[in-house]
């Protein structure tokens, strides 16, 4: 069944001589930007993106905006150490940012493993605090998403590719889109293995996954609901059972969902996928990454954001770095002084458009229609498509309208755009990997932006070249010399029976037959190479996949078993003498290294689980219990004043550590002197002690009663008292008067 698809960002196509309907899907919307370049202004408005700034001074204290955030990682263990080593500290990393936190002030989304950063929801409150973090870079606006859109084959070269035995065979290709028609006869044979990482347009909390969720793994994780991704994936490696054969049609494809049903997705989402890549490109053998998508912006330096410093553009690096390519579409917005993101991340290789054949006048507008986006007046192969956003950073061009491609429910249709051009030479990087192993994504970058003809865009005068690998896949016998050919002598049958002078070898000497499952072959002296015995492949071993022989490429290594189960803790690995995959709990990759949250664990579902935090209290109510996370302990300190009932003279009261509070001894009121009168003031908080004369009566009326608070009772005499009269007291005044009354009675009786 023939069907056209249509461009999902509306750009269908007008011609006054043929209608067609274009397959242009508008290019990735990462909508909201993400991130304008990095001010330099000093504080923490200096690690915003300009739409986050922007947006930060509208946005009330109440709402909250989807970001990403970008973590220091200089001093974390590079991508080449081990792979548990780099996941634990980035987990360590990621941990420590949020745990400065409010708890559950942040809506935690997307935290990764390899890139050290995460997404998620937050306030103005909580993006401030993030940014003023000292292990925070960037932060910015995790934008939505939208995906931008083989008859162009003769055009790369792959024809010549073929013929010299290059098919693609050797690596995998991963297609970040809308998924893929797993049961597709073009496709079903290809597909390596299925993920999904995917939020809802609709609202951040609904998952587009097959299954429901936002996150899926194995078999129908990247089921295609849209069409898209099926498109993009028949142009590298259909089958040519209902559409044509794709560039690179033995090759193998890992679908990843990141986009819904409407063609839209998240950076965050993109992020996650790109992060996972990282971890697993070698276990998959992908060598190559493809992504028709942009977010219709017009970028022009690669140095700023979000061309740099993202998650996104992290993730690409590192995937250079580790010698995957990575493929992006420019968009297909007609800008002339930029091009979309992430194409203009530098070390993504972007591919631009042009037509593959003479179709007319043709007319690219919007959605609507109601007015033209570009006309191409007259086309021709090799024309520029005036949709393409191209400027000095546009790396390459190739075929992109109108490619007769695997169409989703197991049909074809006509595609095109931007999202067509990427997975072209996506196709090809692929081919050119097969037939050198050794060679790097920057000898890749080279050898396809300095082959193929110069293609100018007569709107900005800028041109670029069109990849075509003609020139690098040597064909014996052809009678044109080629890359890689010492002579070429024109004929057929000798195989690579041709010395340097173009001469037959002498019988017996050594040659290749062409099928690459015969070892041993020999030259008959004619031109004529006569196939060996056949060659063994099974190596016996279960962990290197089952080998098989390719006529083209000879021993094959089967895909080995996958290993990742998709629970980063777990340690995932194959043992030889089960013949089995082992998945192995680690709980030390999920330690955090603190004691007081409890011990982490790995479980074999549901990955790390956050362990019970230690019992802290210890039933005595006076203590105060505690955490020491220096000293990895609980610790109990008694507090005396946790018992203290506030009165004086019942005594201090104490905290047990295991009795709970204690009364204390009353305070000690006798001070040893007799004649005190000892007491507890509980207004005074204190213990008097007062003299009192009275206690010291010795019954003696000729002594005084004495109390010293010190020396006790004391009993001076009195003097003159009794017998003893002192001269000048009382009693001797009373004695004067008694003897001056006695004096004049006797004088008065005397003289009676």
């Amino acid at each position: 069944m023939r069907s056209m698809r249509t461009d999902m960002a509306g750009l269908p196509v007008r011609t006054p001589r043929r209608v067609f309907t274009a397959a242009v899907v508008a290019a990735l919307l990462l909508v909201a930007a993400s991130a304008t370049a990095q001010p330099a202004a000093v504080g923490w408005r200096g690690k915003l993106g300009g739409r986050l700034d922007a947006r930060l001074a509208a946005l009330k204290a109440s709402e909250e905006v989807r970001i990403g955030v970008v973590l220091r990682d200089t001093d974390l263990p590079g991508r080449r150490a081990a792979a548990a080593t780099r996941r634990q500290a980035v987990l360590k990393r990621q941990q420590s940012v949020l745990d400065a936190l409010p708890t559950s002030a942040f809506g935690i989304r997307r935290r990764y493993q390899s890139l050290a950063g995460f997404s998620g929801w937050a306030g103005p409150a909580i993006i401030e605090k993030l940014a003023k973090h000292p292990d925070v870079l960037h932060v910015y606006i995790d934008g939505r998403v939208r995906a931008a859109t083989n008859q162009g084959r003769p055009l790369v070269g792959a024809p010549q590719a073929y013929a010299a035995g290059y098919d693609g065979s050797t690596a995998n290709v991963a297609v970040l889109d809308t998924g893929i028609d797993t049961d597709h006869a073009d496709l079903v044979d290809d597909l390596v293995d299925e993920r999904c990482w995917c939020r809802g347009s609709a609202s951040p909390l609904v998952g587009c996954c097959p299954g429901g969720g936002d996150t899926q793994s194995g078999a129908g994780a990247a089921e295609d609901d849209e069409g898209h991704g099926t498109a993009v994936s028949g142009v590298i490696t259909s089958g040519g059972a209902v559409a044509p054969s794709g560039v690179a049609p033995e090759a193998g494809v890992v679908a990843i969902k990141v986009l819904d049903s409407t063609g839209g997705g998240d950076f965050s989402d993109i992020a996650a996928a790109l992060d996972w890549l990282l971890t697993n490109h070698v276990g998959l053998n992908v060598k190559v990454v493809n992504l028709s998508l942009g977010d219709g912006g017009e970028y022009s330096n690669p140095a700023a954001s979000p061309c740099s410093g993202t998650n996104t553009a992290n993730a690409i690096a590192s995937l250079t770095a580790a010698g995957v390519a990575v493929f992006a579409a420019p968009g297909n917005d007609a800008h002339v002084d930029g091009i979309s993101f992430p194409a203009c991340v530098a070390d993504a290789i972007s591919v631009g458009g042009v037509y593959d054949a003479a179709l007319g006048s043709v007319s690219w507008c919007g959605a609507t229609c109601s007015s033209d986006l570009c006309v191409d007046e007259g086309t021709a192969a090799d024309d520029f498509v005036c949709h393409t956003n191209s400027d000095e950073i546009l790396d390459l061009l190739a075929p992109g309208y109108a490619t007769f491609t695997s169409e989703v429910g197991g049909s074809a249709a006509t595609f095109g755009g931007t999202s067509a051009a990427s997975p072209y030479a996506a196709a090809l990087a692929l081919l050119l990997f097969e037939q050198d192993p050794s060679l790097t994504v920057a000898g890749l970058r080279t050898l396809m932006t300095t082959t193929g003809p110069l293609v100018t865009n007569p709107a900005n005068g800028l041109s670029h070249r069109r990849t075509d690998v003609t020139s690098l896949f040597a064909i014996c016998g052809n009678g044109t010399l080629e890359l890689g050919e010492s002579c070429d002598d024109g004929g057929t049958a000798d195989g690579d029976c041709c010395s340097s002078s173009c001469q037959f070898e002498a019988p017996g000497s050594a040659c290749d037959d062409g099928n690459a499952c015969t070892a041993v072959d020999v030259c008959d002296g004619a031109g004529v190479c006569v196939p060996g015995p056949g060659l063994p492949c099974d190596d016996g071993l279960f962990c290197n996949g089952a080998e098989s022989c390719d006529t083209l490429t000879g021993c094959q290594a089967g895909p080995p078993p996958v290993l990742d189960d998709g629970v980063a803790c777990t340690v995932d690995a194959c043992d030889e003498v089960a013949d089995a995959v082992t998945h192995t709990p680690d709980d030390a990759a999920c330690d955090d290294g603190a004691f007081c949250n409890g011990a982490e664990t790995c479980d074999l579902v549901s990955d790390c689980q956050a362990g019970p935090p230690p019992l802290l209290d210890d039933g005595v109510a006076c203590t105060v219990d505690a955490c020491d996370e220096v000293a990895d302990a609980v610790t109990h300190t008694p507090d005396d004043a946790a018992c203290d009932d506030g009165a004086f003279c019942n005594g201090a009261e104490t905290c047990d550590l295991v009795s709970d509070c204690q009364a204390g001894p009353p305070p000690l009121l006798d001070d040893g002197v007799a004649c005190t009168v000892d007491a507890c003031d509980e207004v005074g908080d204190e213990v008097t002690h007062a003299p009192d004369p009275q206690l010291c009566d010795d019954a003696d009326p000729c002594t005084a009663e004495m109390c010293d608070a010190i020396t006790g009772c004391s009993n001076p005499p009195i003097p003159m008292c009794g017998p003893a009269v002192p001269v000048g007291g009382a009693p001797f005044v009373w004695w004067v008067a008694g003897l001056i009354a006695a004096a004049g009675a006797w004088m008065l009786g005397g003289r009676r």
